[in-house]
C-alpha cells in the first residue's frame, strides 16, 4: 500500500472507516433470529461464490466483472440496510481473501460494495410504499429505479477517484468511461436483482428457477469479453506481423509506442490519453498489409505511382480500426500520423494545432524510431544524429512542443534509446512508463462488481 499515493491510501483508510462503523451498527441493530441468521448466511455464501468467479474484461488495469450485484441488490430490496451491510462485506471480503487479494485492494473492494449498497438499501427503504416486493406498485418499481441512479452516483463515483488518485487520468473521463461501458450491463443486472427479491418474498425456493438465467447472463458477460480481447489481440498481432515482414521494421509499433507514451508523459497528458496513444503506436502502420514486398523492399525513391500506394496506409489503418469499438478513439490519430506541422503532410494536409496531438506526438516517435533502424536503403543514425535531424524540422515537419519532450524524454533516458542496442523490445506489447498505473488496486466498478485488478 505504500506504494500508492499518500491521497489514495488516506481516501480508502476513511472508506474503509466508514464500512466498520456502518457493520459494528449493523451487527448491533440486526434481529436475532435463527432465520435471519440463515439468511444471513446463504447471502453471503452466493455473494462470495459469484465474486470468485469474474470474468476479466480487456481493459488498462485488468478490470474485472461479476453478477454478484444481483444478490446484494435483492439483499438490499428484502432485509434492509443491515443485513444488505453485513453479507455486503462479509460475502466481498471472504471472496478477496479466497482470491488472494492484496489486502488494501480488498479492504477498498469491501468498503466501497458496502457502501453502495448500504446507500442503496436505504433509499428503496425510504420510497417503497410499505411492501417489500419490488413489482408490488409503481411507487416500488420508481424506487428500484431510484437505486440504479443511486449506484451510478456512489459506486461510480467512488471507483472513479480511487482511479483518478492512482493516475493521472481526469474524474470525468474514467466516470464517463464507467457510465459507458456499463450502462446496458446495470439496467439488466439489477432489475435481475429485483426480480429475485419477488421470488424469493413469493416462495424462497422459487429462486431456483433463475440459477440458469444468471449463469446465462454470465457467460453472455464471458463471450463479450473474450470477444473484444481476442479482437484486441488479433489487431496487435496483425500489426506485429506487419513488422516482422522486414527484419529492419521488427517490432518498430512497440518501439514507436515507448516513445510516444515518453512524449505524452513529459507533457503531462492523463493515463486515458496515453493509452489511446499507445494503442494507436502499436497499429499506425496496419494499413501496410496490404502492400506488396517490393514496395516495402525498395532500396530506391519512390515514384510518383508507388508514392501515392504507400501513402494510401494511413487510410487503410485507420479504415480497419474503425469499426472495432475499442479503438476508435485512436482512429484519427492513426490517419492523420503522417500530417506535417506546416501543412505539407498526408492524407489530407492538416496543419499545425488542427492535427490531433496525439498524431503530431506519433510523427516524432515514428520519424525518431525509422532514423534509429536500419534500413535496406540506408544505415541507422545515432540517437544523437537523429534527434537532431528532429530538431531541426521543429515547427515544419514536427510539433515544436512534441520535440521538446522528446528532448527531455532523451535526457531523463540518459541519452540513450530505452531498449537494448539490438532493438528489440523485450517487454510486454504495449509497454508502460507510467508506475503509478501498475499499483492500482483492485476495484469494482459496475453493479456487475467490476474492479480494476493489477
Amino acid at each position: 500500500m505504500k506504494s500508492l499515493p499518500l491521497k489514495a491510501r488516506l481516501y480508502i483508510l476513511i472508506l474503509s472507516t466508514a464500512a466498520v462503523i456502518l457493520m459494528a451498527v449493523s451487527l448491533v441493530l440486526v434481529p436475532r433470529s435463527t432465520l435471519i441468521a440463515l439468511e444471513i448466511l446463504i447471502f453471503t455464501l452466493a455473494i462470495c461464490v459469484t465474486d470468485f468467479y469474474p470474468i476479466v474484461l480487456p481493459r488498462e488495469g485488468n478490470a474485472e466483472i461479476t453478477i454478484s450485484c444481483a444478490l446484494k441488490t435483492t439483499a438490499a430490496i428484502i432485509f434492509g440496510p443491515h443485513v444488505t451491510i453485513i453479507v455486503t462485506l462479509f460475502g466481498t471480503i471472504l471472496a478477496e481473501m479466497m482470491l488472494h487479494r492484496s489486502w488494501y485492494k480488498a479492504l477498498f473492494n469491501a468498503a466501497e460494495m458496502t457502501l453502495t449498497f448500504a446507500s442503496m438499501s436505504v433509499v428503496y427503504e425510504l420510497l417503497y410504499d410499505g411492501f417489500r416486493t419490488p413489482f408490488h406498485s409503481f411507487q416500488n418499481a420508481g424506487a428500484v429505479g431510484a437505486m440504479v441512479l443511486t449506484y451510478y452516483l456512489i459506486n461510480t463515483g467512488l471507483v472513479t477517484m480511487i482511479v483518478t488518485l492512482t493516475t493521472n487520468a481526469s474524474f470525468i473521463h474514467i466516470w464517463k468511461a464507467c457510465l459507458r461501458d456499463t450502462f446496458w450491463n446495470n439496467l439488466t443486472i439489477i432489475p435481475l436483482g429485483a426480480v429475485v427479491a419477488a421470488l424469493w418474498l413469493y416462495q424462497p425456493w422459487s429462486v431456483f428457477a433463475l440459477v440458469l438465467p444468471m449463469i446465462a447472463v454470465r457467460q453472455s458477460f464471458q463471450f463479450i469479453a473474450d470477444l473484444q480481447r481476442q479482437t484486441r489481440e488479433a489487431l496487435v498481432s496483425m500489426a506485429d506481423a506487419i513488422d516482422q515482414r522486414d527484419p529492419s521494421t521488427y517490432q518498430h509499433s512497440q518501439r514507436v509506442a515507448i516513445i510516444a507514451e515518453a512524449i505524452g508523459t513529459e507533457l503531462q497528458l492523463p493515463e486515458e490519453e496515453l493509452e489511446t496513444i499507445r494503442m494507436a503506436a502499436r497499429l499506425h502502420d496496419l494499413g501496410k498489409i496490404g502492400m506488396s514486398n517490393a514496395l516495402l523492399y525498395k532500396p530506391g525513391r519512390f515514384d510518383d505511382v508507388e508514392q501515392a500506394e504507400f501513402r494510401r496506409h494511413p487510410l487503410i489503418s485507420a479504415e480497419l480500426v474503425k469499426s472495432f469499438r475499442l479503438f476508435t478513439e485512436g482512429q484519427s490519430l492513426i490517419l492523420y500520423h503522417h500530417e506535417r506541422y506546416d501543412g505539407g503532410g498526408y492524407p489530407i494536409g492538416l496543419k499545425g494545432e488542427d492535427i490531433p496531438l496525439g498524431s503530431r506526438i506519433l510523427a516524432v516517435a515514428d520519424s525518431l524510431d525509422a532514423m534509429t533502424s536500419a534500413r535496406v536503403y540506408r544505415a541507422p543514425l545515432s540517437l544523437n544524429e537523429a534527434v537532431a535531424e528532429v530538431q531541426k524540422h521543429s515547427g515544419t515537419q514536427f510539433d515544436p512542443a512534441g520535440v521538446d519532450a522528446l528532448l527531455r524524454a532523451v535526457e531523463r533516458w540518459g541519452g540513450k534509446l530505452p531498449w537494448p542496442d539490438d532493438g528489440k523490445v523485450r517487454d510486454s506489447p504495449i509497454p508502460k512508463t507510467n508506475q503509478v498505473q501498475q499499483d492500482i488496486p483492485c476495484l469494482k466498478a459496475a453493479p456487475t462488481s467490476s474492479r480494476i485488478n493489477v
